[in-house]
């Protein structure tokens, strides 16, 4: 195994979690304009989350190092501080528009059953104006042909 220096370790988490950070923020941004649909959004959120989980680790393992400088571990504390941010930034979008898809989803349905509950509403009406129209002599042939037709 390769010993690296603990700098350049930092600098190339700070480097990835700078990649997850701006993809996270264009995510928002896309899901925002729905310029993309929400399950490949949230997809995308959890693609960042497993992005972030390696880095933490290695984040876990430098600061374990004893052979840090003050302003190392500073950086390095930072840097998990970030990871973690990220982490709960991207759980929390994801939450938030698997909620919106949600909401979205009732709407269409509850809009799509308010409508069709309507033309039956009216059909029903339709039926109530012709019944109340119709004469009498009209429903005692009606109510006979039903009668017949049972026999």
């Amino acid at each position: 195994m390769e010993i690296r220096e603990p700098d350049q370790v930092a600098e190339g988490i700070s480097a990835a979690l700078t990649s997850v950070e701006d993809r996270l923020i264009a995510l928002a941004r896309e899901a925002a304009y729905v310029s993309r649909p929400l399950p490949d959004v949230i997809s995308d959120l959890v693609k960042l989350q497993d992005e972030i989980r390696p880095e933490f680790k290695r984040l876990q393992e430098m600061l374990e190092r004893r052979d840090l400088t003050f302003e190392t571990v500073t950086n390095l504390e930072n840097q998990r501080r970030r990871a973690i941010w990220l982490y709960r930034r991207s759980r929390l979008e994801q939450v938030f528009f698997t909620k919106l898809d949600l909401e979205r989803s009732i709407r269409d349905t509850l809009y799509r059953e308010i409508l069709e509950t309507y033309d039956q509403m009216a059909e029903l009406d339709i039926e109530d104006r012709r019944l109340r129209e119709t004469s009498d002599m009209e429903l005692i042939s009606e109510l006979a042909q039903k009668t017949e037709g049972e026999e």
